[in-house]
């Protein structure tokens, strides 16, 4: 059965669109389960004491499995140019990079918030 993915959001950070789920097309192709979890839109949140928005999609065919995982790091909304975009190979992979990603940018917004306290 397909799950949405359980992803432990930090506090600080806001989640404005889940709709990540655990379907994987390179293990498990399916065209109408493609057509239902995968679009450019699967997850997006921000980190607003850092500027930071991290945004994930599915770009590729929805009626094969030939396309990919992206995920975007965005700093102060500068979508032309995006600080960095990971291509994650599989479901599992992207999750785990999530969660790295998500580890890190709360530390950074921890780190600045204890900065400002000591100025």
């Amino acid at each position: 059965m397909i799950k949405i993915q359980k992803i432990n959001f930090p506090l600080d950070c806001m989640v404005i669109n889940h709709d990540f789920h655990d379907y994987d097309p390179k293990s498990l192709f399916k065209e109408s389960d493609s057509l239902k979890y995968l679009n450019e839109d699967l997850l997006q949140c921000k980190f607003p004491l850092v500027d930071i928005i991290i945004d994930l999609g599915w770009y590729g065919e929805l009626t094969s499995d030939r396309g990919e995982f992206r995920i975007y790091i965005i700093k102060s909304e500068n979508w032309e140019i995006p600080s960095n975009i990971i291509y994650p190979k599989s479901t599992e992979e992207t999750k785990e990079l999530l969660t790295k990603i998500l580890q890190y940018y709360t530390s950074i917004g921890d780190k600045n918030e204890h900065d400002n306290e000591h100025n």
